[in-house]
């Protein structure tokens, strides 16, 4: 089953143009019918996994090193019907329904055998894999690309073709099932904490900025290692379910392009932000649309967590940590509900 956002924004990404760090740069004028080649993976041409190859043994011993107290963060909004909702998602698709299974007077099942037990359970309908705090599968963003016989054909990480892995049920290929459990070292990045306010929808994040911001924290650039998730923090958090859920998915400030170049160059595991985008949208200069998401999930395999809280680590000046989050093997799908942890 193809997202809806990437139903809705093909006429779009036909038109739009970014750079791959992991190719040749292209020129501002280049359409993403022009792009070159980015699979097959420094994995193999079979590879589902990207980035997640970086997770090992050794990445989890790195990371039991960064916890001195014990003390365990969770970065995870409650999922609730009220929460906001991904603006361009159908109407149709625009909810979270949880309905009891019972009706309201009781419980859902019983009393059931001599000791009366009870129990209830719920439904739960709507978009939740694209919604609330939120991992994103490789085969959550592709690209139209022309071919060398001219054709256009739509391509996801690794050169798939959307012909060959979707049908009417879920992906057959790239689904978040391929996800391993997480548990590496996680760097936070405070923009907000660099800049002493809170990020506005028509700022990008430099890549001088996220020097500046590590700098500030007693960090550097070095400190980021191939395999470790890389977090930033911008400040947007703060319209999370206060008075206008519109104006959080309205609009995001986020990377620059040459900013996702730079995170592409550390070799991540996954990229995760307090807001819905990696990227700035809309695009400032009103040509691009989500080129980082690009960058990252087709081009180099690289995870996004969306809508994460990182207010307490914060408050804490935790900035290395442990981290650990699991997303839900739904077969198929174009990502998971998540609950991420620090660890520190």
């Amino acid at each position: 089953m193809i997202n809806s956002l990437s139903r809705l924004l093909l006429p779009i990404l036909l038109l739009t143009s970014t750079q791959s760090f992991a190719h040749s740069p292209q020129s501002a004028e280049q359409s993403s019918l022009e792009r070159p080649k980015w699979w097959p993976s420094e994995y193999g041409a079979d590879d589902q996994k990207g980035a997640a190859n970086r997770l090992g043994p050794d990445k989890v011993l790195a990371a039991a090193k960064l916890i001195k107290t014990g003390e365990v963060i969770d970065m995870t909004h409650v999922v609730e019907a009220e929460m906001p909702l991904f603006s361009l998602a159908p109407p149709g698709r625009k909810f979270i329904h949880i309905i009891l299974g019972g009706d309201g007077g009781g419980p859902s099942y019983g009393p059931m055998g001599e000791n009366k037990l009870v129990w209830n359970d719920e439904f739960i309908g709507g978009n939740i894999t694209q919604n609330g705090t939120q991992f994103d599968s490789l085969s959550h963003m592709g690209t139209a690309y022309k071919n060398e016989n001219g054709e256009t054909e739509v391509r996801y990480y690794n050169g798939f073709k959307h012909s060959d892995i979707a049908n009417s049920q879920a992906f057959k290929k790239l689904g978040i099932e391929n996800v391993p459990p997480v548990f590496t070292r996680g760097i936070l990045i405070d923009i907000q904490g660099y800049l002493g306010r809170a990020m506005t929808s028509t700022e990008q994040i430099s890549v001088d900025d996220l020097k500046s911001a590590l700098k500030k924290q007693g960090l550097s650039e070095q400190d980021i290692e191939p395999g470790d998730a890389l977090f930033y923090n911008t400040g947007w958090v703060d319209k999370w379910n206060v008075d206008d859920n519109e104006a959080f998915h309205a609009t995001s400030p986020g990377l620059s392009p040459q900013a996702g170049d730079w995170v592409v160059s550390k070799k991540v595991l996954l990229v995760g932000t307090d807001n819905w985008t990696v990227e700035t949208i809309p695009d400032p200069d009103g040509r691009l649309f989500a080129p980082n998401h690009q960058k990252f999930l087709i081009e180099n395999g690289i995870y996004i967590i969306e809508n994460m809280d990182f207010r307490k680590l914060i408050a804490k000046k935790v900035y290395r940590f442990a981290f650990s989050v699991g997303p839900i093997p739904i077969k198929g799908a174009t990502g998971s509900p998540v609950r991420p942890f620090a660890i520190y």
